[in-house]
């Protein structure tokens, strides 16, 4: 059975890594988690042992740029064979905020478009305030009625069951097929889901991102400097959400930024010293 690993990145706010934990409790099974921390001086470590979830602390602090392509080395590591020497056959990779919540459905219907539909990558629906600069996520652009409760992180599995049972499945155009993936040229990375197609537009062996970038814009990079010719690369599913609380991840980050080296060479001698 395939699987799905599920990357965490944390910097600080365990208070709001806490209610994502809480929130995974009941997702699918095949879905395991993997958190990678950028050097938390928080009570994030002990948070993740109380939660039984496997963690790799960062020796130092590089930044979610960092923190990205550590979870994508581990993805492409773990394709074969894991430390027990027993398949974990992960096909994909899902890369999220630590300011999430994730309801029960939400990864099995983005397994489904990619199933269905030749995309690398794909994205889920969220509040307008959870997507940010980028409208064409938020789950008011598809369905009736779904605020004011969307907004609201109580109803997170409330809105994906209502999705799923298909209380709001006309769509303001009263068209069905509006419900069909739409291609994405650029969208939120507060959680993106990826298949292992995703290597033919990976940076390095070892990094999906370029490490330059050590915070934002990887998600633009990412769709407009390489892929706006490929037009089977992403994709919105429009029957999967996940609340977004937007911007609690970056708070701590934007403090911590002027600790990060911008020196490529640097970045490098850091992924030598810590083994990756």
């Amino acid at each position: 059975m395939s699987r799905t690993l599920l990357v965490i990145t944390t910097y600080n706010q365990s208070e709001y890594t806490k209610l994502c934990f809480d929130s995974i409790k009941n997702i699918e099974d095949d879905v395991d988690v993997l958190v990678i921390d950028d050097c938390s001086t928080d009570d994030t470590i002990e948070l993740c042992k109380e939660y039984n979830h496997e963690i790799i602390v960062k020796e130092t602090g590089l930044g979610l740029t960092d923190s990205w392509n550590r979870g994508y080395y581990e993805f492409k590591q773990r394709w074969f064979v894991n430390s027990s020497g027993m398949e974990d056959n992960y096909d994909y990779l899902i890369l999220a905020n630590n300011d999430i919540l994730i309801p029960r459905g939400a990864i099995t219907e983005l397994k489904k478009t990619f199933h269905k539909w030749p995309f690398s990558m794909v994205v889920p629906l969220s509040t307008k305030l959870g997507v940010g600069h980028n409208r064409e996520q938020s789950i008011e652009n598809y369905y009736h009625n779904m605020a004011p409760d969307c907004n609201d992180p109580n109803y997170y599995q409330a809105i994906q069951d209502r999705i799923l049972n298909g209380k709001d499945q006309i769509t303001k155009s009263n068209n069905l097929f509006q419900l069909d993936p739409k291609r994405m040229k650029m969208f939120n990375g507060f959680f993106f889901m990826m298949n292992r197609d995703i290597v033919t537009y990976q940076h390095s062996d070892e990094e999906l991102f370029e490490p330059k970038n050590i915070m934002t814009k990887n998600e633009d990079e990412f769709n407009w400097s390489k892929l706006i010719p490929n037009d089977d690369f992403a994709a919105l599913c429009k029957t999967s959400f996940i609340f977004h609380y937007k911007g609690v991840s970056t708070i701590d980050v934007f403090d911590n930024y002027n600790k990060i080296s911008n020196d490529v060479d640097e970045w490098r001698r850091q992924r030598k010293l810590r083994g990756g």
